[in-house]
């Protein structure tokens, strides 16, 4: 377990901490007598469990991440998620609302067990720290102003990566020539296939409108698809400027003039 953690659960209550003691051991034994792990995976295993008890993952999202870090089938997932609930955290089921529908959702049962009472006190505390947190992020949320970058195509390509990854138009795929299969419809290949059609030397509006209206890869798309393709590559050809949001990390075509 990372050092990060183990001096944040230290902060814990003690009934909490307890948690991750021998019932989480019995856990441990449970899931080795049933899968052979590398020590790597313990290791994920364990900050995992960390990760919970301390609520930066919630429990709705415990099976898909043990399924991505120890790359587990759904089925192997689901069991280790059920040992972990049942054997170490539904004791304290209190810390955990909505732990008794996730068992249940996993295919499960509910403890026999009777759990641990919570003061109200801690409780209080814990809906506090909750609210403060949602304040905490809503001011950061506020302080990242979004901030719009006006540059042509060709530059904001150069400086910000993305905007060449980003789709225009709803279709699953285009065609482009030189392409042995159908790509996705991003600013990058519209540009090449429409310079490959269109020629690279200069283009009129009517070359665009063109393209835009009657080739085969733009047949499906609607007026405002349409709309932002012919600003991409008007900017293409006349360099007028698009607007980058720093936020949105794309263009943001509701912010042109």
């Amino acid at each position: 377990m990372k050092e990060i953690y183990i001096e944040r659960i230290k902060k814990l209550p003690d009934f909490v901490q307890d948690s991750l003691g021998e019932s989480a051991d019995v856990a441990n034994i449970k899931i080795r007598e049933n899968y052979i792990f590398d020590e790597e995976k313990l290791l994920s295993l364990s900050d995992i469990k960390a990760e919970i008890i301390l609520k930066d993952i919630s429990i709705e999202e415990i099976n898909n991440r043990i399924q991505k870090e120890l790359n587990l089938d759904n089925e192997a997932s689901n069991k280790i998620t059920l040992i972990i609930l049942t054997e170490i955290f539904y004791p304290i089921k209190s810390y955990f609302p909505g732990i008794e529908d996730e068992i249940l959702k996993l295919g499960g049962e509910v403890p026999k067990i009777k759990p641990k009472k919570i003061s109200e006190q801690f409780l209080k505390r814990e809906e506090e720290m909750g609210r403060m947190k949602e304040e905490e992020k809503r001011r950061e949320e506020e302080r990242i102003k979004d901030t719009i970058i006006k540059k042509p195509i060709k530059d904001l390509i150069k400086e910000f990566a993305e905007v060449g990854e980003q789709q225009i138009g709803s279709q699953k795929a285009i065609i482009l020539k030189e392409m042995p299969v159908p790509m996705k419809p991003l600013v990058k290949y519209w540009m090449k296939d429409y310079l490959e059609k269109m020629g690279h030397y200069e283009h009129s509006n009517i070359d665009r409108v063109k393209y835009v209206y009657h080739d085969k890869n733009t047949r499906k798309m609607n007026d405002e698809e349409r709309r932002q393709l012919n600003l991409i590559l008007k900017s293409l050809d006349e360099g007028i400027l698009l607007a980058y949001s720093t936020r949105l990390k794309k263009i943001d075509f509701s912010k042109m003039d």
